[in-house]
Order: structure tokens, then C-alpha cells, then sequence
């Protein structure tokens, strides 16, 4: 195996498969040290992997890229056999609760935003503290990822229904309905003010012409972070995880938000009724009937 296959499968991941930017770099790192290691033995391999103290996460993801590369080197006929018809893998799951943000920082964030927003004198303060704060309501309000966030086209945008058209993970669409009025405002007026007809993103990247990279997102929230001193380090993708676990918390029935977050299977979505139990926790020993008696 060259690296010049390396290179035609990221390539393919990109273009048709539409993989995000990190996930481009995950595969690209999984696949290099695949290609360090000195037996290209895949077996030997994952047994080596096996050995080394990362997690079952870490170790399912470098596995199940090996697999969808060589399935990918088979297609192309580059390889005759594919060695993972006769492998079989069990590993035990970490049972991984995912962070979410308090409702205290949330508030904290968006009046943060809010008020740059009404500081802003220059037409580049005004746009950025705006899009800023858009971004944060689209976040909180809808749980979708930070790569489809980010690719938002005008054209997924419909203004008069209230719906985005979301083109997520395998190319699958879903639509989302903006269901905040703070949000859709928001939305509105950003588009009104800021976009033009020729524009083909929502948010724009430095050059005007291609879409917001993940990367400013996750550097705008870790310099929220600093300003505001907030301890926990926020990520975007928290965001998603406290949409979900509060949608849950709220009493929506999984298979909802199993639609809305566009997870392929319920199993995925169900790492949030870890997170719900807590909240279960909580609230039988804080507001349980019989505390009245005592």
C-alpha cells in the first residue's frame, strides 16, 4: 500500500462522502500510523492497538477506519482479499456520560453575546457580533453539529416555513424547524442585512466566498471561555449534547429527538438516558413526595 491511496480515499471521504474536516484528520492520523507500524499485518495490528492504554472509543473509531479503507482498496480492485472478512473484534464499551453545559452558562454566554452585539459600532462588529450570536441560538435551539452548522447554504433556508434543511452525516437530509422566535429573528435579520443573493453560505469564512470553517467555531467558544472565566472548557458539540439531554429531561420521547439529531439508530441517541438519570437522581431526592412527610 502507497500513501498515494491514503491520499484517494481521504480525497473520496471528502468529496463524496462529505466527512468533516476533523473527521478528515482522524482518518488521516489512524491510516498514517497504520502505515508506521512495521508488520502490515492488520490482525497483529489491532492486537498491538489493543495492548496501549486509549480508550475503546478511540480504539473502535481506528478500527472501523481501517475497515472502510480496505473495503474502499477493495472496490477500487487494489487488493484481491480483504483481511477483515475473517476478523472478528469484541471490546468492552465505556460506559461515557457526554458533557453538557449548565443552564447558568448558557445564560451567561448569550447575554455575553447579546450585549457585543448591542456595543458594536462598525459594520465589521455588527456583522461579526451578530453571526456570533446566531451562532450560539442555532447551537442551543437545535442541536445540530458544528460541520453542518457550518455548512448552511441560503438556499437550505426557507424563511417563510421556518426551516432549515439539514445535510448531515452519509449525505442524509432532515429538516429542522426554527422553533424560537429569538432564533428566527436572528436569522432573519442577518440574512436581510449581511447575505446577498449571490452569497452561497450563511456564514461566510475570511475570504467571503467559501463557508465558516469548524476550527473558528471552536476558537470563538474558547475565547468566550477566557472572557468569561468559565471553568468547564466549552466545545460545540456540547451544545448538542445539552439540546439533547434537556429535550430528554423535558420529557420528549427519544425517537423525537433520535429524528431531530439525525442519529441513524436510537442506540446512538440513548447514551442521553445516562445523563436523564441523573436528573432522576436529583429529583427524587430533592423533590420527592416524601420529604413532605418529615
Amino acid at each position: 500500500m502507497e500513501n498515494y491511496w491514503i491520499i484517494d480515499y481521504l480525497n473520496y471521504c471528502k468529496d463524496n462522502k462529505r466527512l468533516s474536516e476533523h473527521s478528515i484528520r482522524a482518518y488521516r492520523n489512524d491510516l498514517n500510523q497504520f502505515l508506521q507500524f512495521n508488520n502490515f499485518n492488520v490482525e497483529e495490528y489491532i492486537t498491538h492497538l489493543g495492548k496501549q492504554k486509549i480508550k475503546s472509543k478511540t480504539l473502535k473509531r481506528k478500527i472501523a477506519t481501517l475497515k472502510t479503507f480496505f473495503r474502499y482498496l477493495e472496490n477500487q480492485e487494489v487488493i484481491s482479499e480483504n483481511p477483515f472478512y475473517k476478523l472478528r473484534f469484541h471490546f468492552r464499551d465505556e460506559k461515557k456520560l457526554p458533557k453538557i453545559i449548565t443552564p447558568a452558562d448558557l445564560k451567561i454566554m448569550y447575554s455575553y453575546l447579546f450585549e457585543q452585539k448591542l456595543k458594536s459600532k462598525t459594520t465589521y462588529q455588527k456583522e461579526k457580533s451578530h453571526r456570533n450570536l446566531l451562532i450560539l441560538s442555532l447551537l442551543i435551539s437545535t442541536g445540530v453539529r458544528i460541520s453542518e452548522l457550518c455548512h448552511i447554504t441560503l438556499e437550505n433556508i426557507n424563511t417563510q416555513s421556518r426551516e432549515i434543511t439539514i445535510l448531515g452525516k452519509g449525505k442524509k437530509e432532515r429538516i429542522l424547524y426554527v422553533g424560537s422566535d429569538e432564533t428566527y429573528s436572528l436569522l432573519i435579520d442577518y440574512i436581510d442585512t449581511y447575505r446577498v443573493k449571490m452569497d452561497k453560505f450563511l456564514f461566510l469564512g475570511h475570504d467571503k466566498k467559501t463557508s465558516l470553517t469548524e476550527q473558528s467555531v471552536r476558537l470563538l467558544f474558547k475565547s468566550i471561555n477566557k472572557k468569561l472565566g468559565i471553568e468547564k472548557n466549552i466545545t460545540p458539540h456540547m451544545f448538542r449534547h445539552t439540546f439533547a439531554t434537556m429535550l430528554l429531561d423535558s420529557g420528549v420521547d427519544i425517537r423525537y429527538i433520535q429524528q431531530i439529531l439525525g442519529h441513524s439508530s436510537i442506540a446512538v441517541t440513548q447514551i442521553y438516558t445516562y445523563v436523564s438519570q441523573i436528573k432522576q437522581q436529583e429529583i427524587l431526592v430533592k423533590k420527592n413526595p416524601i420529604n413532605s412527610i418529615f
